[in-house]
Order: structure tokens, then C-alpha cells, then sequence
């Protein structure tokens, strides 16, 4: 190829660049009867607060990085039940949540996408006071600001009245109402359920050709391989066509281990930093696609003698910080011990 056909060729590259880019930017086109609450290109939003003086509570969508790559974050406020009456017949259960940041899920993210820009079905201008109080408007604790690149504006929020399906928003700098999709209120009101991340691992377990399994100084070592057409992996000593059905059958579960409790990023529980019994490795191609630890948690300190606690703990490279397990992980980590042991 000559220098002049090189020339093109890079010329041509460089204009679908440019056009993938700006088509990128460019906002999507409205649907019939629908505007623009907030106009704003999706690579410019920086963040979404919901907050809710009634509760004194507040969640924020954040963009966020890491090794993994760019993901929405969900920061949310602290939250305490301690006292709270409970039904006749039942204790106050004391329930204190400090505040916290972890990974946001799907749903988070598609949220984000979707408040940037922001489109409502309808607009209805600016209403008398008269109509906002049957809106809900003149006096609702809610509130939703969403922030971006050299824009900040914030909305008072309402459930949609009576007979309605979507909520409405009222722009506090001009007083114009809007019509929203009545998922933005759902997601955001329980945040703190429906937008956290719960998995442990990004890429799926077929990708997977090698894992190392180490629990204390001892190690164990499994080739990695698909079962046809089926979900999952077999697990083989090296040089071994052999499958560990035993290897297998614990992997499995501590895979597709669900937390009770995502935990935030840099958060300890309450008896300290957890004691790690287990580290997994997982490997395709010789390369480290992540890891994931077990833990027990921490040894109480005012008595020696106390009996061993089975709460356990689970972190990994996707998850902020530690997952609070079930009540039967305890014993998968006696269980993955011995597995090394043997």
C-alpha cells in the first residue's frame, strides 16, 4: 500500500471516529408528545440525588471507575430503627445502617442513562397554587437534582394522584411542572434494594480455564472446562480428564453465593475486619480474570472462651467491599478448608 493509500485510509478512520462520536452525543430524537425536562448529553451527567425529608433519608447515583472499568456507583444515607413499635406482639428490632457507597447494578445504571437527558411524557407549564396542592407539589418532602457538566437543577417530586400512573416534577428555578416515567420515583425511593450490585463477578463462569483455590499455606489447583451446552464448568485435577465432582459441587455454590447484606466500600462490620479463610483465583488464558475471598468474621475480644462465631463474609475484585452471607456459609468455608486439605 502506498503512502497516499495510507493517508486515506487513516483520513477515512479518523472522519467514522468522529461520526460514531458525535452520533454518540447527539440526543436522541423524542417521541411523539414527549420534551425535554432536562437536556442534557448522557456523557455529561455526573450525578442524580434523591432526597426525602420525611425520612430523613437521601441516595445519590455517582459515576465512578475503577480496574473494571467505569460503573455507577449508589451512595446512600445512613438509616436507624432502633425503637421503632413494631406490631403488637413484637420486639423492636434495633436496625442501624451506616452510611454507605457500593456498586450499583443494571437497574442503576439504566437509570442514570435515562436521567440524561430527561424526558417527560408531557409538560404542563407553570400551574396556579391551586393545582400544584392537588398535585401533591405545594408540599411534598421529595426532591430530585440532578447534576452535570456546568448544570444543576433541582426538582420537588410527587407521586402521581389519584387515578394516575406517573408522578409529576416541579423545576424549582422556573416552576414549570412535567409528567415523568413513574420508574425514576420507584427506583429511586428504594434505592437502597433495587439499585445495588449483588454480584460477585463480572464475566460469566464458562470463561473460566483455571482455578486456584488457597486456604491458609495450602493450595489446590483445577483445570477448568465447559460442560457442552449446559451453564457452569467441570473442575479436573491437572493432567486430568477426571472431573471433581466434590470440587464441583462446592464451587457451585460459593459462585453463585447471594448476599444478605452488600456492605459499603471501605465498611468493616461491627466486630472488626473479617478473618480471610479462603481465596479463590479464577484464570483464561493465563491471565487473572478476578478472585473472591471468604471470611469468617472477627473473633470477639472481651473473651477467649467465647464459642466460635458462623456468621460469614464475602468480597471480590467487582464487589466495593465485604457481603454479609448467609447463615449456612459458615459452614461452605469448613467445607472449601477441607477441600484444600485433602
Amino acid at each position: 500500500m502506498t503512502g497516499r493509500a495510507v493517508a486515506i485510509q487513516g483520513g477515512l478512520a479518523l472522519a467514522s471516529l468522529v461520526t460514531a462520536y458525535f452520533t454518540w452525543q447527539r440526543q436522541p430524537e423524542l417521541q411523539v408528545g414527549e420534551v425535554m425536562a432536562v437536556d442534557l448529553a448522557p456523557s455529561d451527567l455526573e450525578k442524580v440525588r434523591f432526597e426525602d425529608s420525611d425520612l430523613k433519608s437521601w441516595s445519590e447515583l455517582i459515576r465512578d471507575k475503577d480496574k473494571n472499568g467505569p460503573f455507577v456507583a449508589l451512595h446512600t444515607s445512613g438509616s436507624d430503627a432502633s425503637g421503632v413499635p413494631m406490631p403488637s406482639g413484637h420486639p423492636s428490632v434495633p436496625i442501624k445502617v451506616p452510611e454507605r457507597t457500593v456498586r450499583g447494578n443494571d437497574a442503576a445504571d439504566n437509570l442514570f442513562k435515562k436521567l440524561a437527558p430527561l424526558r417527560a411524557s408531557r409538560a404542563l407549564g407553570s400551574l396556579d397554587a391551586t393545582k400544584l396542592k392537588d398535585l401533591g407539589l405545594d408540599t411534598t418532602k421529595k426532591h430530585i437534582e440532578v447534576v452535570g457538566r456546568g448544570t444543576r437543577r433541582r426538582f420537588a417530586i410527587a407521586p402521581a394522584p389519584p387515578g394516575g400512573s406517573d408522578p409529576y416534577i416541579r423545576d424549582e428555578a422556573d416552576g414549570r411542572v412535567f409528567i415523568v416515567s413513574r420508574g425514576i420515583l420507584t427506583d429511586l425511593q428504594s434505592a437502597s434494594v433495587n439499585l445495588v450490585e449483588r454480584r460477585l463477578h463480572s464475566y460469566p463462569i464458562e470463561d473460566v480455564d483455571r482455578v486456584v483455590i488457597t486456604a491458609g499455606t495450602k493450595k489446590k489447583e483445577f483445570r477448568g472446562s465447559r460442560i457442552g451446552e449446559l451453564p457452569g464448568i467441570r473442575l479436573s485435577p491437572p493432567g486430568s480428564e477426571k472431573a471433581d465432582e466434590t470440587a464441583k459441587n462446592w464451587h457451585d455454590r460459593v459462585w453463585n453465593l447471594f448476599p444478605a447484606e452488600v456492605m459499603g466500600k471501605g465498611e468493616s462490620p461491627a466486630a472488626g475486619p473479617p478473618k480471610v479463610a479462603i481465596h479463590v483465583d479464577y484464570f483464561s488464558r493465563g491471565h487473572q480474570l478476578g478472585w473472591v475471598e471468604l471470611a469468617r468474621e472477627a473473633a470477639p475480644m472481651e473473651s477467649s472462651a467465647a464459642p466460635a462465631s458462623n456468621v460469614a463474609y464475602a468480597r471480590s475484585d467487582f464487589s466495593l467491599g465485604w457481603m454479609k452471607l448467609s447463615a449456612d456459609a459458615g459452614a461452605l468455608i469448613t467445607e472449601g478448608e477441607k477441600l484444600v486439605d485433602n
